[in-house]
């Protein structure tokens, strides 16, 4: 069975159910033959909200499938009977997932960061789902006793999206290929890495949880770090973004490579490539390891000495293959996870500093955002080709929910352009192309066919 593969992004589109259809209905009852109007409203479509999930490490889900859609709001009915609301769609994805907006495709404009979600159990509504259209009890009045129309559902919300994965671990091992990491985590959590005698053995992050006493730590293993990994080569520059969630780096330096000038060569080489790829990077904490002590025996202390003298501290030497030193190292390493977890959360809402400027985040929460923009505020646009274009939230929703093939609707609909000034308004512009709001031709709903 081949293993699942690790994805740490995608690109996908999103769109809120669309509201259901309000309904057109008359009371029949025995004895009332000129019943009123008793149409139900539709039911709002689903929201689509993305959750980050603790049991969820890839954005593998997303590989293959692109567009999401939650479900459609029910029709009304009658008997005054609303429609059930669509079920909300939830997209899953990992601690530290980043959420971008894109630009839709054909279309131009920057990605705007929506959200930074790093904690387990966050929400992020990203696409709301449309209002159920009203039914003809809805505009019945002293002045409308028989309304004949009702509302179409109002589509959801549509957007495009990068997801963006950089893992969220306590403990971050570094290093060239096979200096050990696949088998430090094997034996210190419940990870079951590939592990193998060949360079690039791992293709992916590994994740282990350590548990030392009462307390655990998550710990990961960064594959593919080479000379030149920041530009590109070999598997490093896939994967350096991960390290800067990670709170520790463990810089695992393998002590069979060769003699001390050449592990110092190992050290400062990655180091540069860190330097390169990120100033967080640079100024993360680090702990070196020696690996594989048990090759070496009594030469272990001269390379140590060596390594000292350039400035290179190590914090302990053990061998990950027969587990020497490496409780030990766990216990070592746990107060000071705890401590970069405090600071951490001392942080948390502060965005990260990339070397551009970042507004701090907002994480939508689904029960926020209630539409308060009224129809009166619109905006008019005329184009080169003499098409006028109106936008507007209030007035495109409208647009949208309008049955143009009911002649009720239809005229309840040039009422509101005219009350609200928008068909004068548009007038003045002297449109010789149409007359667009939201997609739709609307020429004819002005009081001046073909103007």
């Amino acid at each position: 069975m081949l293993a699942p593969m690790f994805l740490d992004e995608a690109v996908i589109s999103v769109r809120g159910g669309t509201g259901g259809r309000g309904c057109i209905s008359w009371r029949r009852e025995k004895y009332v033959p000129m019943g009123g109007p008793d149409g139900g409203n539709g039911g709002k479509g689903g929201d689509v909200i993305i959750l980050t999930d603790e049991n969820t490490d890839t954005l593998t889900d997303y590989a293959s499938r692109k567009k999401f859609e939650a479900l459609k709001g029910r029709f009304g009915s009658g008997k005054n009977m609303n429609g059930k609301a669509g079920e909300d769609l939830i997209l899953r994805v990992p601690p530290g997932t980043i959420v971008t907006e894109l630009p839709k495709e054909g279309e131009e404009g920057e990605a705007i960061v929506i959200a930074d979600m790093r904690k387990s159990g966050e929400q992020l509504l990203i696409a709301r789902g449309g209002r159920g259209g009203y039914g003809n009890a809805h505009f019945k009045s002293s002045i409308r006793q028989r309304p004949d129309f009702a509302e179409l559902g109002e589509p959801g919300e549509e957007r495009r999206i990068q997801l963006d994965l950089k893992l969220v671990a306590d403990v971050g091992i570094i290093g060239y290929p096979s200096v050990g990491k696949s088998t430090l985590i094997s034996v210190v959590s419940s990870a079951k890495p590939k592990i193998a005698d060949y360079p690039f053995t791992t293709l992916v992050p590994n994740l282990g949880v350590v548990r030392v006493d009462d307390r655990s730590f998550v710990i990961c293993d960064i594959p593919g770090l080479i000379e030149g990994a920041s530009e590109g080569k070999g598997l490093g520059d896939k994967f350096l973004r991960h390290i800067e969630r990670c709170g520790v780096l463990l810089h695992m330096l393998d002590i069979n490579r060769g003699d001390s000038d050449q592990l110092i060569k190992d050290y400062r080489a990655i180091r540069k490539e860190l330097e390169a790829y990120s100033p967080t990077l640079a100024t993360k904490r680090e702990l070196v390891l020696l690996n594989k002590t048990d090759l070496l025996g009594n030469e272990v202390e001269d390379i140590v000495r060596d390594l000292k003298k350039e400035k290179i501290p190590i914090f302990q030497s053990i061998s990950a293959a027969t587990k020497f030193g490496t409780e030990e190292l766990m216990k070592k390493l746990m107060p000071i996870v705890m401590e970069e977890r405090k600071k951490r959360l001392e942080v948390q809402d502060e965005p990260e500093d990339d070397g551009e400027h970042v507004e701090k985040l907002i994480v939508l929460r689904p029960h926020l955002g209630k539409q308060t923009e009224k129809i009166g505020s619109y905006h008019i646009e005329k184009k080169s080709d003499g098409s006028v274009h109106v936008s507007g939230k209030r007035i495109e929703q409208l647009t949208k929910m309008t049955d143009f093939e009911n002649e009720g609707a239809v005229e309840r609909y040039k009422n509101i352009l005219d009350r609200v000034g928008i068909a004068r308004a548009i007038r003045k512009e002297e449109p010789t192309a149409g007359v667009f709001i939201a997609g739709i031709r609307v020429d004819e709903y002005l009081g001046q066919p073909g103007s």
